[in-house]
């Protein structure tokens, strides 16, 4: 009877325990594992910047960190900022002290302040971090990186050779006469054809006139 009693408070010890801590693994997994449940102090965090009525536990009238991570950091590789109400989330006390404007909705932000430690075993409780410094990360997406491409082997070809100018065809040989005409000056006249004329002329009309003088004489 003793051993029986033994292990039924075993039993519910075990049973409380995995009641009471279970509650408390939900609510550390909500706040980014920054700081243990019951520790406060400072932490520099990097999250989404949205409206606290967004989240589950959030508040209408405060500003909320999702997705808060350990900073600080240089940049953030992803584009989209956006949180669904079962996002991990810290709301934010005192923004004012450190410049966080409802213009920074939306936008990757760096926020520096004391984390409060968190007691309340509702796992829909938000811890809250006092605000003191903010700035925007800024976003840089890794590009895909290509695989090098193979280098292109030109084929050897021989270098075209110059083609060799066709020789332009020998002039034909000029005929003998037209050589021979173009080399005779133009000295030749119409002068001795005329006097030649003119003697057969005269001779012609000396013979008339022994003829007509041997008719009167017979």
């Amino acid at each position: 009877m003793t051993l029986q009693h033994v292990s039924g408070a075993t039993a519910l010890v075990f049973a409380f325990g995995v009641i009471t801590v279970g509650p408390a693994n939900a609510q550390q997994r909500r706040d980014g594992s920054l700081l243990p449940q019951n520790t406060s102090g400072q932490v520099t965090a990097v999250g989404c910047l949205v409206r606290g009525s967004s989240l589950r536990g959030g508040k209408s009238d405060k500003l909320a960190l999702a997705h808060p991570k350990k900073g600080p950091v240089a940049s953030v590789a992803e584009e989209r900022c956006t949180a669904d109400t079962g996002s991990d989330a810290l709301i934010l006390d005192n923004p004012e002290k450190g410049g966080v404007t409802e213009a920074m909705l939306g936008r990757w932000v760096q926020i520096g302040g004391r984390l409060e430690s968190e007691t309340d075993k509702n796992p829909d409780n938000l811890r809250e971090l006092d605000v003191a410094s903010a700035k925007l990360v800024p976003v840089v997406v890794p590009r895909a990186e290509t695989p090098p491409s193979a280098p292109a082997v030109a084929a050897a070809r021989p270098a075209p050779q110059a083609q060799p100018a066709a020789s332009a065809p020998a002039p034909a040989p000029a005929p003998a006469a037209t050589l021979e005409a173009r080399a005779l000056p133009k000295t030749a006249s119409n002068l001795p054809m005329i006097g030649l004329v003119a003697l057969l002329l005269l001779a012609s009309g000396l013979v008339l006139r022994s003829l007509r003088r041997r008719e009167r004489a017979s």
